[in-house]
């Protein structure tokens, strides 16, 4: 959704744009870079950096080392992109939220709220005062409650991250953002 902003018309046979296939876990991910780097000339994996970005960033690499793919030692800014098995494929790797913070895609969403919006501060507001009123939200997912109080209260209620954006709830132009794009039209190689 954020590439459709962006220019990407997913509606279309467009040259260069992939087939987006959402893995359930970062578990899931690790054991499917073995085939998906033999098999897909154009690899994209995002993942969710978490707590530890550096641990992540190891054990992708450690996945892609084994396939004879070499990534390197540390995550880079603008996001990585290397050969692949053959001389013809690519891999590339983006740990959400922006490859070097811990974090999660929430993390990167919330750069995507209008800096001007004034019911932003006000969902902090209200969802640490649910979290006091016994929401019971772990508080390593309040960031994530925060973000959907928010769509709440949006013009149509409740849509998710990328219909948000498609809503222009979400901007599309923050820094990561930008850079996220950039990452994706260099790995893909589309304008």
């Amino acid at each position: 959704h954020l590439l459709q902003r962006h220019g990407a018309d997913w509606d279309k046979p467009t040259p260069g744009l992939p087939y987006v296939l959402a893995r359930e876990g970062y578990e899931r991910v690790l054991a499917s870079i073995g085939v998906s780097a033999k098999s897909i000339p154009k690899l994209g994996i995002v993942l969710d950096a978490n707590d530890d970005p550096m641990r992540r960033w190891a054990q992708v690499k450690n996945r892609l080392d084994e396939e004879g793919i070499e990534l390197p030692d540390d995550p880079q800014q603008d996001g990585v992109v290397v050969e692949g098995i053959r001389s013809t494929s690519r891999v590339g790797v983006w740990l959400m939220p922006d490859n070097s913070r811990a974090g999660a895609l929430e993390d990167f969403v919330v750069s995507l709220v209008p800096d001007e919006d004034p019911c932003w501060p006000y969902a902090d507001e209200v969802t640490l005062e649910a979290a006091r009123r016994g929401a019971e939200f772990p508080e390593r997912l309040r960031l994530k409650a925060k973000i959907h109080t928010w769509l709440a209260w949006q013009k149509e209620p409740g849509r998710p991250y990328g219909a948000a954006i498609n809503a222009h709830y979400f901007g599309h132009d923050s820094e990561v953002a930008l850079r996220f794009v950039k990452w994706f039209k260099r790995l893909f190689e589309v304008a």
